[in-house]
């Protein structure tokens, strides 16, 4: 049987200040999974998930903090 694009899940890698952080659980929404770390992570409070971005069979979720951030 052929496979569909579909098929093959991408590996979901969440990035923050320059480090990648494992999917804790793919059935979370990426704006959980923020949430997820912002005890490890307090900078991550209020912060925001930038449109990911694919990276070979991995698809990349930035997640950017407020502060430091203009306008």
């Amino acid at each position: 049987p052929t496979r569909r694009s579909s098929d093959l899940a991408l590996e979901r890698v969440f990035r923050f200040s320059g480090r990648d952080l494992p999917d804790p659980n793919p059935n979370m929404l990426p704006s959980e999974v923020m949430d997820h770390y912002v005890s490890d992570f307090p900078q991550l409070l209020g912060g925001k998930v930038v449109p990911p971005v694919q990276e070979g069979d991995r698809l990349i979720y930035e997640f950017r903090s407020n502060f430091g951030d203009k306008g």
